[in-house]
């Protein structure tokens, strides 16, 4: 035992032991604070995305911005959870260095999506060389090399209404937002080839690897009951009301 001169041991003892619970108290409540994640608002994932925290007993701070801006966030560990994402999205290498990925929850099939009635002439729908695509800002696409012109917005609504008004030849997204989109709000858009497969995952900042455990068991749990599908489903009841078309 450290002898300090006017001290006891005993004294001493007591002061290390109040100096260990503060720091372990000061831990537990850290571990326990809101963890700043992302805000889905209208995706068809969100009520998926909040069973998920909810099963994992994980409170949040919700972070609504646009996706460059969370991404930039999650690198500097501003943000601590993120969905929905695939690895080949996150790609970036100061992405890589920071992210740990869940499971798989949800598979989606991405697909072109058109204007109705354009004539288009795509030889191969992974060539878009020869055309201009609407890109949400801050997305990154699986065979962007192979894009032509771009041209950018903030949302997936507003890229649609770009190709809407010619000012994008296409877009890209998945079957099950371009549906939910279209219930609330049609456009004279369909959906064209698929163009790629992903499967969804929650990402989780490398500075809380102890919430990805927690994750990975609150997705085989709603898995396994199937809530995962019923919740996402619930989202898109009704995607053959007016607006949902497919081009065969």
């Amino acid at each position: 035992m450290l002898k300090v001169k006017g001290y006891s041991p005993i004294f001493l003892r007591g002061v290390i032991a109040a100096f260990l619970c503060a720091v372990n108290i000061s831990a537990a409540r850290a571990e326990d604070a809101p963890v700043p994640a992302s805000k889905l608002g209208d995706s068809v994932f969100r009520d998926a995305w909040h069973a998920i925290l909810k099963e994992a007993a994980i409170r949040i701070k919700p972070i609504a911005a646009p996706r460059d801006v969370r991404r930039e966030m999650f690198v500097r560990g501003k943000i601590v959870l993120d969905c929905c994402s695939a690895p080949a999205w996150r790609n970036r290498a100061d992405e890589q260095a920071v992210q740990l990925f869940s499971v798989p929850f949800f598979p989606i099939i991405d697909h072109l999506v058109l204007r109705k009635g354009h004539d288009y002439k795509l030889a191969d729908p992974h060539d878009l060389r020869g055309v201009t695509v609407g890109i949400v800002q801050g997305f990154t696409y699986p065979g962007q090399d192979r894009f032509g012109k771009t041209v950018t917005a903030v949302s997936m609504g507003e890229v649609f209404d770009l190709v809407v008004e010619g000012r994008a030849d296409l877009t890209i997204a998945n079957a099950q937002e371009f549906a939910r989109r279209q219930r609330l709000h049609p456009r004279p858009l369909v959906l064209g080839p698929e163009y790629s497969r992903m499967v969804l995952r929650v990402r989780v900042h490398k500075s809380r690897p102890d919430l990805l455990a927690r994750i990975n068991k609150a997705i085989a749990a709603l898995k396994a009951d199937g809530r995962i599908n019923a919740l996402t489903g619930y989202r898109l009841r009704d995607v053959t009301a007016p607006g949902f078309q497919s081009l065969q």
